[in-house]
């Protein structure tokens, strides 16, 4: 076999051989990307159903309630600490707060803005501008988490604010719609 031929055969056995690892990276990055996508709107879906539960309470205590178990379902733990007066107690016990997570809520309270340290994150509640309550989380584990529990925490708050509102001005408010299913509850 001249050189030449030998030099074609090694040449097509490389192209091969590169041809198959480039169509495995990216039959990797194709199954990575679908799940990713998969996980996305599975998240949305849940985050989704979390809104329309917290629009849904019919308490002020039921909306607390319901976004610690909501951002529970995102950051792994949660809790809610309510600030009266400067005074921090646990919901629904109204009990001391740990001590370990006092310094967290009263930063988060007091810049009405999310605080994370070490393993722990704290976003605040408000009504009318106030820290009302702080969200006690595990820390997020990823920018898509945090987003997602600070979306809970002001959307609780504004339905705090309007609950409040209706309450001092007498209105009732009026049944939602009933939500469109989305992708998390479809049977």
């Amino acid at each position: 076999m001249a050189l030449d031929d030998r030099i074609r055969e090694a040449l097509d056995r490389a192209l091969v051989d590169v041809r198959a690892a480039a169509q495995a990276e990216v039959d990797e990055v194709r199954r990575s990307a679908e799940l990713s996508t998969a996980d996305l709107r599975t998240s949305a879906a849940r985050l989704t159903d979390c809104i329309h539960a917290i629009d849904e309470a019919p308490t002020l205590g039921a909306v607390l309630t319901i976004v610690a178990g909501c951002a529970r379902l995102e950051a792994g733990r949660a809790g809610v600490i309510l600030v009266t007066n400067g005074t921090l107690t646990t919901y629904p016990s109204r009990a001391d707060v740990p001590s370990d997570q006092v310094q967290l809520a009263n930063s988060a309270a007091s810049a009405r803005r999310p605080v994370i340290e070490g393993d722990a994150a704290a976003f605040p509640i408000t009504v009318g501008g106030q820290a009302v309550a702080v969200l006690l989380t595990a820390a997020p584990a990823t920018p898509a988490v945090h987003n997602a529990v600070d979306l809970l925490a002001r959307h609780a708050g504004r339905v705090l604010e309007a609950m409040t509102v209706c309450k001092i001005t007498g209105l009732t408010s009026a049944p939602s719609p009933a939500p469109e299913p989305s992708a998390g509850n479809a049977s």
